[in-house]
């Protein structure tokens, strides 16, 4: 692995924008089209809850690979985007969803000792008065929840390409991932802090200003809009990072 200094966390999402200003149109609509299928999904309440998390490494693989024919300047191939998953690699991906389901699930749990466990029944689908949930302490378990469902995202931080792209199995993908970030942490800390800057604190002051300027319905609309392409940076961002820390994919699929 590369030697990288603090600057590196930026250089990753440098090279993330130059990556979406490659095929801007591709990406964000194969993002939009994995959201608003999340968005049917979550219509079902018990599917709604389970299957996202149980596939959302399977789609960081395939949007991944997305993105590595976008940098090898090949044109999107959705075959070859999904040559990667095989039977070992779903299996593997399966396992990977299920440990985010279950450390979303103790977030969630954990939360309930901040405000008795109104937000974990929402979360279940119970609804709740405005006031009820103003009188509680929803909020600050909401940041509970947040804060540890981030802490699990970053011991699984590079699992997923790692599964697929170097046919670890999930126990050896979750160490080297973990130890990785470890040896990495000044510049990831440094990425974190540009993603925050720039994924949302400037979004939020444009947004503010066209709500001002233009009115509500078109600040809403430049909201989505916005997210949807800030997502899709952050993947672009992410493929940097993997591809400085463990080098890039092989052009041939693992079996």
């Amino acid at each position: 692995m590369k030697t990288m200094d603090a600057r590196m966390g930026l250089t990753w999402i440098r090279e993330g924008f130059q990556l979406f200003r490659k095929r801007p149109f591709l990406l964000t609509n194969l993002f939009i089209a994995y959201f608003l299928l999340m968005m049917i999904v979550g219509i079902f309440p018990l599917i709604g809850m389970i299957l996202p998390p149980l596939i959302a490494p399977s789609f960081s693989v395939f949007f991944l690979q997305a993105i590595d024919d976008v940098n090898e300047t090949r044109p999107f191939s959705l075959s070859r985007a999904l040559s990667v998953f095989n039977k070992s690699v779903i299996l593997r991906l399966l396992v990977l969803g299920s440990l985010y389901f279950l450390a979303s699930a103790i977030a969630v749990y954990l939360s309930s000792f901040v405000d008795g466990g109104i937000f974990m029944r929402a979360m279940g689908g119970e609804q709740f008065e405005v006031k009820t949930l103003l009188e509680s302490r929803f909020k600050e378990a909401f940041m509970v929840a947040a804060a540890l469902n981030f802490l699990a995202l970053l011991f699984f931080w590079f699992v997923a390409p790692l599964i697929a792209w170097k046919n670890m199995p999930v126990g050896q993908s979750l160490f080297y991932s973990f130890f990785t970030l470890i040896r990495i942490w000044k510049a990831f800390l440094v990425y974190l802090l540009g993603l925050l800057l720039f994924g949302f604190f400037v979004p939020m002051l444009f947004n503010t200003l066209i709500m001002i300027m233009l009115g509500k319905n078109i600040g809403l609309f430049f909201t989505f809009s916005m997210l949807m392409i800030i997502a899709v940076l952050v993947y672009c961002s992410f493929y940097c990072m993997y591809i400085y820390a463990f080098g890039k994919p092989s052009s041939t699929t693992q079996t």
